[in-house]
């Protein structure tokens, strides 16, 4: 019976310090304000190109998001989607769709080849997908547009990602292990594509639960971390889209009023 108390004892002790641990890990996850801030001109109320843009990743939660900001001001939007894709929040939005899975490159080929497009758009990622399109599907997007002549793109990856890798706290490394590596090689095969990039890093993504707060940035902050609602982001988004200073730089974007998580 000694023993018994002993080893119960001992598992107690464990068990504490495993939730100390990980208590303090949580406490790391908190925002890292940017020294600086990229002063873009805000979003134009109505789209100067009345051409479209087309997005890749537009079903998901921040691709549909990005498309209400476009089309709440009148920019036509042709949604790249799988054939399998949940289209109930996009087609109440008039947009045109094309089938398009980003791991099939003669797809995206086409997909490109569609329309006279203003610009090309990837929200894509997934962290658990085999195989992973963070940099397979974006590489198909990229090598596509230069194909089809779409000099402009943005495409969202991460903060961690390159050279942002040391502003990310152990449990978002852990978190990102798989991604991160293929999102940076994403990055370097944009930048090196001689195409009119503009790359987005956001922080930690607000779901629908929490209100957004039209308060995001942007900045070239390599040691800054924060957290960003998916609405706020898709303003940033088309702000970069419309303002030619952003083009050849890597921002990341938050939202300085959130500072972790749990807020």
């Amino acid at each position: 019976m000694h023993i018994v108390k002993r080893v119960l004892t001992i598992i107690g002790g464990l068990l504490l310090l495993l939730v100390l641990a990980v208590a303090a890990l949580a406490l790391t996850v908190r925002a890292r304000p940017a020294a600086t801030v990229l002063d873009l001109a805000p979003a134009a109320a109505q789209a100067p190109d009345p051409r479209p843009v087309l997005v890749f990743g537009a079903s998901g939660a921040l691709g549909v998001e990005l498309v209400k900001a476009l089309r709440a001001r009148g920019q036509p939007v042709t949604a790249a989607v799988r054939a399998s894709s949940d289209r109930s929040q996009l087609t109440p939005l008039g947009v045109t769709f094309v089938v398009a899975d980003v791991l099939d490159a003669p797809a995206v080929a086409a997909a490109l080849h569609g329309a006279d497009y203003q610009a090309v758009i990837s929200t894509v990622g997934c962290l658990r997908c085999e195989p992973s399109p963070d940099f397979l599907g974006n590489r198909n997007i990229i090598d596509a547009a230069k194909a089809a002549g779409v000099r402009r793109m943005i495409m969202v990856t991460s903060i961690g990602t390159g050279d942002s890798y040391d502003s990310i706290n152990l449990i978002t490394r852990v978190m990102l292990r798989r991604s991160l590596p293929l999102k940076t090689m994403a990055e370097d095969y944009l930048r090196g594509s001689g195409l009119d990039y503009t790359i987005i890093r956001p922080g930690g993504l607000r779901g629908p639960g929490k209100a957004p707060s039209g308060q995001g940035y942007l900045s070239e902050d390599r040691h800054a971390f924060g957290f960003i609602h998916r609405a706020d982001l898709a303003r940033l988004m088309v702000a970069a889209l419309d303002d030619p200073h952003s083009i050849g730089r890597t921002l990341a974007a938050m939202d300085p009023g959130i500072r972790s998580p749990w807020q």
